[in-house]
């Protein structure tokens, strides 16, 4: 073991990267000892000699839980706001905008979703000039100027522009750091704090969905933009004023780190979330159609969309807390193929109203382990400064999926299901989600190797 040895003498000679430098236990370390329950987390963040750290507070207590708070907090917005996105869409489709085409109309969740996934690459190189708080409470401002300026738009492309570009925007700066900051702050309940972070755009729907509906019921959907952004501007400018790094924190000054393309794992993370978020797109887009198109209500599909990110949130802090004792890694392979799986087995040609219901909570909680597990396996795995940009260029490629994946997931439905089935664009998700399998494997035999 005189590698681990060297390893923790090079972690105590350089604080600033103890964490990340010990990460690399995963790969030096004897094959065997992956094998046992001392997972990818453990290996990586464990070491007593980041809680000795003399240049900052120490790790997983005091003010490590504000951090998390804070973070928690921020995600509530600036994901629960995307996932609340069904109130607003309904209103553009049965109110709003009865005579424009639904594929235009589609375009305002679309960019919204690109933008909140992807614009987060920026987050770093802003950080790097005036400091994690005042980054996100710029991001804050940003979402808030385009909730404002949705609240006066009257046409499609004003929407795609205010709703989808400004406040996605925004929302994009604010998951990237509330996805870092955490990082920073905790090593041995790192996976814990992440997944509850992760968890919060889940909590945050069931916050955000009854609000906006009430709003948009007794008065318009101008007046549920303008609650939704003061509660907005409150909460995260508040979460935004009590973050900044536990130690000396400079991201690089990059908005791409091009040398990232050639790491093996933040390739494996980025084509896994790929592949994943296309899949996952089917049943969060069109489960719900399909209820009503089995003769349910569309009162009781909204229901089942706020249970689904109850399942959804408690999967998201459950794995992040699982991911102390096994690696993070397997418990993605695990769901996804699962979700693959049931995919077929329960959504696909089913015509009972249970097994579609069963399906949608089973799914909830299998579905989305990514979004809590990838960053935590890019904490585990790379230096300090380079997390930001890995999880930006991660939800960039989520990003990707979206922009790609919507709108060919409406052409094969409008074209080949005819509005009626859905039999094609379930086995697509189910294909995408087992696909996604693939490199997560690649993954562990790599850092195993």
């Amino acid at each position: 073991m005189n590698n681990n040895t060297d390893i923790r003498k090079t972690s105590e000679s350089n604080s600033l990267n103890s964490a990340a430098q010990l990460g690399d236990l995963s790969i030096s370390a004897p094959q065997s000892d992956l094998n046992t329950k001392k997972d990818f987390e453990e290996k990586m963040a464990e070491p007593a000699n980041d809680t000795k750290t003399p240049e900052g507070p120490p790790p997983d207590q005091g003010y490590a839980w504000v951090i998390m708070v804070a973070c928690f907090v921020n995600v509530i917005f600036a994901f629960g706001s995307f996932n609340a996105f069904g109130v607003f869409q309904t209103y553009y489709l049965e109110v709003l905008f009865v005579d424009v085409p639904a594929d235009q109309i589609a375009w305002i969740s679309t960019l919204c979703g690109v933008f909140t996934l992807s614009g987060g690459l920026t987050a770093g190189p802003i950080i790097r000039r005036i400091g994690m708080r005042y980054t996100s409470i710029l991001g804050t401002f940003i979402a808030c100027i385009g909730l404002i300026l949705a609240s006066f738009s009257t046409k499609v492309w004003q929407l795609v522009l205010t709703q989808g570009v400004i406040f996605g925007f925004g929302c994009s700066i604010i998951v990237n750091i509330s996805l870092t900051a955490p990082a920073l702050w905790f090593v041995k309940h790192r996976g814990a704090a992440i997944g509850l972070v992760a968890s919060a755009g889940g909590f945050g729907a069931l916050v955000l969905i009854p609000v906006v509906t009430k709003v948009v019921e007794v008065s318009n959907v101008w007046w549920a933009f303008r609650v939704l952004c003061l509660m907005y501007f409150v909460c995260t400018l508040a979460g935004g004023m009590l973050l900044k790094p536990r130690i000396g924190y400079t991201p690089i000054n990059k908005i791409i780190d091009f040398s990232l393309l050639k790491d093996p794992v933040a390739m494996y993370i980025c084509l896994s979330g790929f592949l994943f978020n296309i899949g996952y797109n089917v049943p969060l887009l069109y489960f719900p159609a399909s209820l009503v198109q089995m003769g349910k209500s569309e009162n009781l599909a909204t229901n089942l969309i706020m249970v689904f990110c109850t399942f959804s949130a408690l999967s998201r802090f459950i794995s992040g807390y699982l991911a102390k004792k096994i690696n993070p890694i397997d418990i993605m392979i695990v769901s996804h193929a699962i979700s693959g799986i049931i995919m077929l087995a329960m959504w696909y040609k089913a015509t009972s109203f249970g097994v579609h219901l069963a399906f949608y909570f089973l799914f909830g909680f299998f579905g989305l382990p990514f979004f809590a597990l990838g960053p935590v396996v890019t904490a585990g795995h790379f230096k300090h400064e380079k997390i930001s940009q890995v999880n930006g260029l991660s939800y960039l490629v989520m990003g990707f999926a979206v922009l790609i994946g919507i709108p060919s997931l409406g052409a094969i439905f409008q074209t080949y299901g005819k509005r009626t089935d859905y039999s094609q664009i379930i086995i697509i998700g189910a294909i995408f989600y087992l696909l996604s399998v693939i490199p997560l494997v690649a993954l562990r035999h790599y850092i195993k190797k």
